[in-house]
């Protein structure tokens, strides 16, 4: 195991109060960010500013956050709907039926997004237009979490409350059981690649990944309590993860090495990751940009 430099992390303040949450780099290379309060998307300015776009007053905070094919910017909201921001500024909102708690987004081949319901316990497919479908989980109150989509435009959705993936194929959801450790597995962050799928275990202190054939690998941190959340997968088969309980960053290579760097601020969550750095989203405020040259 080794150590990120300190020196190599570049920290972006956000104005006081402001709490970033996921991050999303748009098609005009602008990089954005979910903001719990005060509620609303924000853009990095070429200068190191925000621009910041408010939710209307009380109606919820914006969560996680994709880029579909079409350019358009989407999130998922804690008031039930999901939003679509198109690359001219216009918003297009999406009600969804009570009760489903969006959380986890991703961008599907054509400009549909699929999405995670977990208070109804589906998970959802929405069309650029607003046409919204979903499939039911097999398992009761699994508590889906985040969602990626792989190279055959398929989702995979990490069951928190039923330790497994989910993914759908053709309408059909197949799961894939994860392997306990120090706890019973609790997936939250899940990152789809070439080599497999990568999760992130909340509760186990571990990153784990999927194979092609089903196969699982898990890798385990030192630290027990470092509560593993958000995952991002890199070009060389590397996967990249955010650990909140320890204010910390890892990358796991694609043979299980870990390199882990200390983070300012706290709460680490959203990544995004770029051929020559990564972003951290801090929820005490802040984003850190790693350069990629620190690993070793």
């Amino acid at each position: 195991m080794s150590s990120l430099r300190p020196e190599m992390c570049r920290e972006v303040v956000l104005p006081p109060g402001w709490a970033p949450y996921a991050l999303a780099r748009d098609a005009t290379g602008a990089l954005w960010t979910t903001v719990l309060d005060p509620p609303g998307l924000a853009r990095m300015l070429p200068g190191g500013g925000f621009e910041h776009e408010a939710l209307p007053p009380g109606e919820g905070r914006p969560m996680l956050l994709t880029v579909a094919a079409d350019g358009a910017l989407w999130c998922t909201r804690s008031d039930d709907r999901l939003t679509r921001r198109d690359a001219s500024g216009g918003r297009t909102v999406i009600d969804l039926e009570p009760g489903s708690a969006p959380y986890g987004i991703a961008a599907a081949p054509g400009g549909d997004v699929w999405f995670t319901a977990p208070g109804r316990n589906r998970i959802g497919r929405v069309t650029a237009a607003g046409t919204v479908t979903s499939v039911d989980l097999p398992v009761a109150d699994a508590r889906a979490a985040m969602l990626t989509v792989d190279a055959d435009g398929r989702p995979w959705a990490a069951l928190n409350a039923a330790g497994a993936l989910a993914c759908v194929r053709d309408g059909t959801v197949r799961l894939v059981e994860l392997p306990a450790g120090r706890a019973p597995a609790a997936p939250v962050g899940v990152a789809a690649s070439a080599a497999g799928v990568w999760y992130a275990d909340i509760a186990g202190g571990c990153v784990g990944r999927v194979d092609p054939s089903g196969s699982v690998e898990r890798i385990e941190f030192a630290d027990a309590a470092c509560r593993p959340h958000a995952v991002a997968v890199d070009t060389d088969g590397a996967c990249w993860v955010t650990l909140w309980g320890s204010g910390q960053v890892a990358r796991v290579s694609a043979d299980g090495e870990i390199t882990l760097g200390d983070l300012p601020g706290k709460e680490p969550h959203g990544l995004w990751v770029e051929e020559s750095r990564v972003w951290v989203a801090m929820e005490s405020g802040s984003l850190v940009a790693i350069e990629k040259s620190v690993v070793a």
